[in-house]
């Protein structure tokens, strides 16, 4: 199973691409999500996830500096 986190500040897009990825893709498990940047790094260092699906523009920074 591969571990996922999803990193995107709009509720809507999340549960969008949760959606997707359980019709879709029944391998990813999602393990958590975040709403921004700060929260997206915690996420990532508390599930050490295989994949991250990443917005690149949150209101608390961006997803290449968080890369």
């Amino acid at each position: 199973m591969i571990r996922g986190i999803i990193v995107e500040d709009e509720k809507h897009s999340r549960e969008t691409l949760r959606g997707m990825l359980e019709r879709y893709c029944r391998n990813v498990a999602v393990v958590a999500e975040a709403d921004g940047y700060r929260s997206g790094l915690q996420a990532v260092r508390d599930h050490h996830p295989d994949v991250v699906f990443l917005d690149i523009q949150m209101p608390d920074g961006s997803g290449f500096r968080m890369l």
